[in-house]
C-alpha cells in the first residue's frame, strides 16, 4: 500500500510538471492547446450590389500550410508551436478573411470563394499566391504574396505585396492580431487596385 502511495506521488509530480511547462513566449500552458483565429474587418452596409467578385484560388506554401502557428526564431530556423494552434483551416481562414475584408472594402456582399457556381459571374477575379507569412515573436510579420486581378476573364494587373506589420505584444494573441492586419493591409491594396478601374 505504502509503495503504491509513492508511485502515485510520483506520478502526480510528473504530469503537474509537465502541465505548467513555459511556452516560448513566457505563458503557462495551464490549459493545454490554445486556439486562434484570424480578424477581418467589420461588415459595412453593401453599397455597391452589382460590383460581383470571385476570390481564388489561393494557394499558400506547406510550411504554414498545418494546424500549428508557424514562427522564426531567426532567419533560417522556424518554430511549430504544438501548444498554440488554428482553431480552423488555416487557408480556409485566409480566403475567408481576405473576402470578408473586399467585401467590406467594396461595399458589396456579391463576393464568392473559389470555386464558385458557374451561375456566378465575377466581374473580377483576385488569385493570390501567398509565398511566405511568418514572422518573429514580439516584433513583426511578413507577408509575401503575389497577385492577380482578372477582368472579365482577361488578367489586367499582377502584383508583388511585401507587407511589414508590427506585433504589439509579446505572445501569440498579438502575433495572430499582426497577422490580421497585414491581410487587412492586403485587401486594401487590391480593393485600391479595383476601384480605380
Amino acid at each position: 500500500m505504502i509503495k503504491q502511495k509513492r508511485l502515485f506521488i510520483m506520478l502526480f509530480s510528473i504530469l503537474t510538471a509537465c502541465s505548467t511547462t513555459s511556452s516560448k513566449d513566457g505563458q503557462n500552458n495551464l490549459g493545454g492547446t490554445h486556439f486562434y483565429s484570424l480578424s477581418s474587418l467589420p461588415p459595412e452596409a453593401a453599397l455597391n450590389n452589382k460590383l460581383r467578385i470571385g476570390v481564388g484560388p489561393l494557394e499558400i506554401p506547406r510550411l504554414i500550410n498545418r494546424p500549428q502557428i508557424v514562427s522564426r526564431k531567426d532567419d533560417t530556423e522556424i518554430i511549430m508551436a504544438e501548444l498554440h494552434q488554428w482553431g480552423g483551416s488555416h487557408k480556409e481562414e485566409l480566403i475567408q478573411v481576405i473576402s470578408d475584408n473586399l467585401s467590406s472594402l467594396l461595399g458589396t456582399e456579391k463576393i464568392e470563394q473559389y470555386p464558385w457556381k458557374f451561375a456566378f459571374k465575377p466581374a473580377y477575379q483576385v488569385r493570390i499566391n501567398i509565398e511566405r507569412f511568418d514572422g518573429e515573436l514580439g516584433k513583426n510579420i511578413t507577408l509575401k504574396a503575389r497577385w492577380r486581378l482578372i477582368q472579365n476573364n482577361k488578367e489586367v494587373l499582377v502584383k508583388r505585396a511585401v507587407i511589414q506589420s508590427k506585433i504589439n505584444g509579446k505572445g501569440y494573441n498579438a502575433y495572430v492580431k499582426a497577422q490580421s492586419q497585414a491581410l487587412k493591409d492586403l485587401s486594401q491594396q487590391i480593393a485600391q487596385q479595383i476601384k480605380t478601374r
